[in-house]
């Protein structure tokens, strides 16, 4: 029984013993294939830091203030940076012409609109009366795909008598003394989009203002231009310069993959589920091990006479007899044990035998 006993807990140890080392190796050889993977995948990819590009916008306000019929104008209409009299207007035609240029090529989308506002204050201009907006284009939008600039070119007709009306009841109705204008407001705002790797959302606005008057006086128009320099901050970028060693370096990888999951199977099979045999030896074992002594051999029972123990209860009647320890066995691993009491030339033997479990099962 002893033989048998040692070779079978050589085999068990020794097969051990190869799953241990083809777990070390399998992970030696994971993080070899890994560490491949990653570097040449690092050598395939190409980057680009953060990159600075510079952008200009700039705009052309011009217009024509047309005249009612007169007997001293001959022309229809007067040119930007005149002086006008005010009873003569009969509209004022407003071209807005805005450019965008880029140092790359870019993907932006542009909204714009234009309103006209119109404001009645005090003479000072420090306390308003009334003020109304009015939308002479709704919002557009226009995309600029890969280009490296963007125009915006609109046209405005202003029904100029039709606000000099209003601002000219106002005072007449309420009797009071006002400074009165209207302003055109052409407002441009710039996003990136989706496809783009920065981020721009800001706005420009270039305007006319238009003195309103009850009377016939020479009145001048003002109004602003955009002329900017920005700055447009690309984030980093990542691209395949090199396809040999990045697909090279995805074969590594799924090498590595199976690796790890070669030795997650192999440390598997070294765990073994607790079975009924199990949980029963442990329950005693725990239960009992001020009075066990366990034995790393078993005792021969040459010249002994045997007495087999049906349950562990009664070998612990024995011991309490007695006196003597409970000597605790495993001859093959989850399979089974014995727990014994020697005395004299009797051995008092309980077997825990994986087979009865089952049976039972």
């Amino acid at each position: 029984m002893s033989k048998t006993t040692t070779k079978s807990k050589k085999s068990g140890n020794s097969r051990r013993e190869r799953t241990v080392k083809r777990i070390i190796f399998d992970i030696v050889l994971f993080v070899v294939l890994l560490a491949l993977g990653i570097i040449l995948l690092y050598k395939s990819l190409g980057f680009e830091s953060e990159k600075i590009v510079k952008y200009s916008e700039k705009s052309n306000l011009n217009y024509k203030v047309y005249l009612q019929e007169n007997d001293f104008y001959e022309e229809e209409y007067l040119d930007k940076d005149m002086i006008y009299v005010a009873s003569l207007i009969d509209r004022v035609l407003v071209d807005f012409d805005y450019n965008f240029e880029s140092e790359d090529k870019e993907n932006i989308d542009f909204t714009y609109s234009i309103v006209a506002k119109l404001s009645i204050t005090n003479p000072t201009g420090t306390k308003s009366y009334f003020d109304k907006s009015y939308t002479l284009l709704n919002e557009k939008t226009i995309n600029m795909v890969n280009a490296t600039g963007q125009s915006i070119k609109e046209q405005i007709s202003l029904d100029y008598p039709y606000y000099n009306s209003l601002a000219n009841s106002f005072k007449t109705q309420y009797g009071v003394d006002v400074d009165s204008k209207i302003t055109l407001y052409m407002l441009i705002n710039k996003k990136n989009t989706e496809e783009s790797n920065f981020i721009l959302d800001s706005s420009s606005v270039m305007n006319l203002v238009i003195p309103l008057s009850e009377r016939s006086v020479d009145i001048s128009l003002d109004y602003k231009d955009i002329d900017e320099t920005s700055n447009i901050i690309k984030k980093q970028t990542m691209s395949i310069k090199d396809i040999i060693p990045f697909v090279l370096s995805g074969v590594f990888v799924i090498l590595a993959l199976i690796m790890m999951i070669k030795s997650m199977r192999n440390a598997n099979s070294l765990r073994t589920k607790k079975s009924a045999y199990d949980k029963f030896v442990a329950k005693i074992l725990k239960e009992y091990d001020r009075l066990i002594a366990e034995s790393s051999t078993l005792l021969s029972f040459e010249g002994k006479e045997m007495i087999n123990i049906g349950k562990f209860t009664e070998l612990l009647d024995i011991h309490d007899n007695l006196q003597l320890p409970i000597m605790y066995y495993e001859e093959k691993e989850h399979e089974l044990s014995y727990f014994y009491i020697s005395h004299e030339n009797v051995v008092y033997l309980f077997k825990v035998d994986v087979n009865n479990f089952e049976n039972e099962k």
